[in-house]
């Protein structure tokens, strides 16, 4: 059991290294012979770690071929997105607040704000929301978003490929200021909208 998560672990981050890349998009096959070379593993516990996954909604099987990277669907992202926003809500009431975090969430805020063009805007997103729920002491939870915000990606590129960010640069200013504030209920509620936001802009 600890092997097989480890593995599932290993492969859903290189999956992620990947799709940070723009290496993988989705639509596009899994190769189980390619991941067995890059991580230097055999097929087997590759294709036990995708088997997993699959269970998460990351990956999909297709007979005979292996697995995919779905395609994104308006149902789906509604389901997705709806969870994310609750959970990471949930973490943010139950974190614990330090003047270091704050000042990560400064850094990485800064980050996206800056960023230029869509894979950058997305990666310091997810960084900000990743360090946003780093505290929370619920390890299922964390799993739980971080498997989530794997199947989002390409939701989330498809948002930050539009022009105009100033809603989430705002969010991320309220959300810190309201965090420095010592109102972990209003941040949460900041980050709910934050996440539902994209619900509007998705067009699939």
């Amino acid at each position: 059991m600890i092997e097989k998560k480890i593995f599932r672990n290993q492969v859903r981050e290189h999956l992620i290294s990947k799709m940070r890349s723009g290496e993988l998009t989705d639509g596009q096959l899994v190769s189980l012979a390619a991941l067995a070379r890059e991580l230097d593993v055999s097929v087997t516990p590759i294709r036990e770690a995708l088997t997993q996954l699959e269970q998460s909604h990351v990956v999909i099987g297709v007979p005979n071929r292996g697995f995919m990277i779905p395609k994104p669907s308006a149902q789906e992202a509604k389901n997705v997105y709806e969870l994310i926003a609750a959970l990471e809500a949930l973490s943010i009431q139950n974190s614990k607040v330090s003047d270091a975090l704050l000042k990560k969430l400064k850094t990485k805020a800064m980050q996206f704000s800056n960023a230029k063009e869509g894979l950058a805007r997305i990666n310091a997103d997810m960084d900000f929301h990743k360090a946003l729920v780093a505290t929370y002491d619920n390890p299922i939870a964390i799993q739980t978003i971080e498997d989530l915000k794997t199947r989002v990606f390409f939701y989330e590129k498809r948002f930050m490929d539009l022009t105009d960010h100033q809603q989430s640069v705002t969010d991320h200013d309220n959300i810190i200021a309201a965090l420095e504030n010592g109102n972990r209920n209003q941040a949460a509620d900041i980050v709910q909208k934050n996440w539902l936001q994209i619900l509007t802009h998705i067009n699939l």
